[in-house]
């Protein structure tokens, strides 16, 4: 793609994020409250009356209170609302950890704490935060929750007269001096405190990694459908869904040269036709004619590339590479004939003249940022487009030069040679054979898509 496509790109997988990121901290906030709800209802199974009632109604009150943040989605302060929320939230268990007593007769010792469940709630809150699907949110969260850890630790250390920990142990501690250690009313080991503050860091980095991953996956989901949102665009609505996807997987838009068979397909008489004709009819003449058109393309392996006026560009081999694109592009023209013979449009027969080249042809997409098209340029574009317009002059319905009678002889029938012709543009004759409709071509051994 353009530096302008990839922008344009880029700014769509942008906007998917963002809508992401709204939706993901929706969740975070809804998920936050539903998870104080069995803790509420824990603490009223586990702790004492009346002291459960109070514990599991503070709870329930926070899991309310955590919804306000709802009421910013989608509004200016929604960003530094997602910072604050898990800010608060580290802050409120850093209080718990720091301050609230581990028993209501307030005699257990502060520093005891971190043998209970507490601080495994800074893991909770992280996880939390992956849900908004923002690394630099989980990176937040996660620097948070180690700072508060430190600031916990800080506030219970302050507090004590004496602190006992691992490094008291003498060397081969025996079975009573381990016990006397961990059992002091002092103890604080230090060393935990600083893995537990690891493992948050550690957690946090993959936590983070993994919403970048998704991230990632986000934007080139996003970009992958501009690419075929551009796709359609180029080629329209006739192209089959498998082909864009193989154009997309393939990377067969970038500008390519490539020898390739190409139809080149006009309705005769289509202006005297068309005088005759309301717009609306006209119109409809030519819906009818493509859409079955291209269906006799498509079923041959071929792209239509483009219809200008009543008239259709079809290539074999670009953008699509098939086996046999020769034999393809003979017998669609065959058919394109047989088509036309049996059956009307809108209530009108029509005849095709039709000039079929196989060559070195340049393809790929052109025009402004904003409206391209896929086009073939070259020499045997040009001498589809006169074998076509040479119809008129020798009286036949199509036209085929020698380099496709010689690789698709199989698939000619009895097509009958004109010999050498002089083709305007052209320095040299031109071998051309005309081929006839009323031989039907045996099918093609295999779908080329």
């Amino acid at each position: 793609m353009s530096t302008d496509q990839n922008q344009t790109a880029a700014a769509a997988a942008e906007v998917s994020l963002a809508e992401a990121e709204r939706k993901g901290f929706r969740l975070a906030v809804i998920g936050r409250s539903l998870a104080l709800v069995p803790i509420a209802l824990f603490y009223l199974v586990i702790a004492r009356f009346p002291i459960n009632i109070g514990l599991a109604g503070l709870f329930l009150l926070a899991a309310a209170a955590g919804l306000v943040p709802l009421a910013l989605v989608g509004g200016r302060f929604e960003r530094a609302a997602r910072y604050a929320m898990f800010a608060v939230d580290v802050t409120i268990l850093t209080a718990v950890l720091a301050i609230a007593p581990l028993s209501t007769g307030g005699d257990a010792p502060q520093n005891f704490v971190f043998i209970s469940s507490r601080g495994e709630f800074y893991f909770v809150v992280v996880a939390i935060s992956i849900l908004t699907l923002s690394p630099a949110l989980v990176l937040w969260t996660g620097f948070c929750a180690v700072a508060g850890l430190a600031a916990a630790t800080l506030l219970i250390v302050a507090g004590m007269d004496r602190m006992v920990n691992f490094s008291d142990l003498p060397p081969a501690p025996s079975r009573e001096a381990f016990l006397a250690i961990v059992t002091d009313p002092d103890f604080f080991p230090t060393s935990t405190r600083i893995a537990e503050g690891v493992k948050i860091m550690l957690v946090t980095a993959i936590a983070a990694l993994a919403v970048h991953r998704a991230r990632t996956v986000v934007r080139a989901h996003a970009i992958a459908e501009q690419e075929r949102s551009r796709i359609r665009q180029l080629f329209g609505r006739y192209v089959p869904a498998q082909v864009a996807s193989q154009l997309i997987d393939s990377g067969q838009l970038a500008p390519q040269t490539r020898t390739a068979s190409l139809i080149f397909a006009d309705i005769e008489g289509f202006t005297r036709l068309s005088e005759s004709l309301a717009p609306a009819q006209v119109i409809g003449m030519l819906n009818s004619f493509f859409t079955a058109a291209t269906d006799v393309i498509d079923r041959h392996g071929g792209v239509v590339v483009n219809q200008v006026g009543d008239g259709l560009i079809a290539a074999f081999n670009a953008p699509i590479p098939v086996d046999d694109y020769q034999v393809r592009a003979v017998s669609a023209a065959r058919e394109l004939l047989l088509l036309m013979s049996g059956r009307d449009f809108e209530g009108h027969r029509l005849r095709l003249r039709i000039g079929v080249a196989t060559g070195s042809v340049a393809a790929g997409a052109v025009g402004a940022a904003e409206r391209q098209t896929y086009t073939l340029y070259g020499d045997t574009v040009n001498l589809a487009q006169r074998l076509e317009a040479m119809n008129k002059e020798l009286g036949t319905a199509c036209l085929i030069c020698g380099a496709t009678f010689s690789a698709a002889q199989s698939v000619c029938g009895e097509a009958a040679r004109i010999g050498p012709l002089p083709v305007r543009g052209r320095d040299r004759e031109v071998e051309v054979f005309s081929l006839s409709s009323d031989w039907r071509a045996p099918p093609l051994p295999a779908d080329p898509v």
